[in-house]
């Protein structure tokens, strides 16, 4: 393993983007991070704890819990509160968190300020062109989106739009816990907000964050199987996970930004640093990279960037 300086490059072309092809696939995710597929053993949580949270309200009511089957939201939220609970929290605290989180997000035509709209068209712009985002802008403003939602049966959850935000949008998401009670999303592009994003972080909270736990699901060479079934890398990702859990690759390297990089090479023998292994594995689980090249032992070669998580 060694780490690499790279020359001076500008930045200034450089952005996050939301790859259209994505939001298309946002009803096909919708439906799989809803599919019961997780057992109550694959959380870690102890049956008679699981009967104990679902009366304090902390689980969904199931039915017999032998034969309990969980979403993905449902798994990922165990673990969370399993966190919290670790770290103190009450139960009655960690109830009124799930009841945030599972909340169907309905913001009303009528509620769109001119603020709002203008970040609205400030990310939209990032992913499409400028007319067809004024018409998307337009169809919410007139009811339209939320007139098809109603209609395919649709509703989002905070936990799901947290979820979308760090797989597609690659931002670190969670939620922030105040002593009074509060609670408030956070997401990176929250610390451009002005004054009011620093004056939440000055107050003291507790951070739970989402995207570490769905880092940590990605970790889990137990859960390899449900990876792709969930969409939770792209396919050129999950092609290097692969790799570094077979051992089958010449060399991994992975670019951050214009002045660092790491790469990892195999020896001989096939052996690799672990802990370098599992870091690698873990930037791409976070989407902390800006590149990523791989070499196959054959010769073949994979490159593709995070912004369009796609090979050049």
């Amino acid at each position: 393993m060694e780490e690499t300086e790279l020359p001076e490059t500008s930045t200034d072309d450089f952005a996050l983007q939301l790859d259209l092809q994505e939001m298309e696939q946002l009803p096909e995710l919708y439906e799989k991070l809803r599919e019961p597929i997780f057992s109550l053993k694959q959380t870690g949580i102890a049956p008679k704890l699981y009967v104990d949270w679902k009366k304090a309200g902390l689980a969904p009511k199931t039915e017999e819990q032998a034969w309990t089957k969980l979403s993905f939201l449902e798994y990922l939220w165990l673990k969370m509160a399993k966190e919290l609970r670790e770290l103190g929290l009450p139960l009655a605290r960690v109830k009124a968190l799930r009841d945030y989180l599972m909340n169907v997000q309905e913001i009303p035509a009528d509620a769109l300020t001119p603020e709002m709209i203008a970040k609205l068209r400030e990310e939209l712009i990032k992913s499409m062109p400028a007319k067809q985002a004024e018409a998307l802008i337009e169809e919410y403003r007139n009811g339209q989106v939320q007139a098809a939602q109603a209609n395919y049966g649709i509703q989002f959850s905070l936990l799901e739009t947290l979820v979308y935000a760090a797989l597609y949008r690659k931002q670190e998401a969670g939620i922030l816990i105040f002593p009074t009670g509060d609670l408030v999303p956070w997401l990176d592009e929250m610390q451009g907000i002005g004054p009011e994003g620093q004056v939440l972080l000055s107050r003291t909270h507790v951070f739970l964050s989402i995207t570490q736990h769905l880092a940590a699901f990605i970790l889990d060479a137990d859960k390899a199987d449900y990876i792709p079934r969930l969409s939770l890398l792209s396919e050129e990702e999950l092609q290097v996970v692969r790799a570094i859990r077979n051992k089958s690759f010449r060399q991994v390297t992975i670019t951050f930004d214009e002045k660092r990089q790491i790469t990892l090479r195999t020896t001989s023998d096939g052996m690799l640093d672990e802990r370098m292994s599992k870091q690698l594995i873990e930037t791409l689980a976070l989407k902390n990279y800006q590149s990523v090249e791989l070499e196959n032992r054959g010769g073949s070669k994979l490159r593709f960037t995070k912004e369009h998580r796609r090979r050049i």
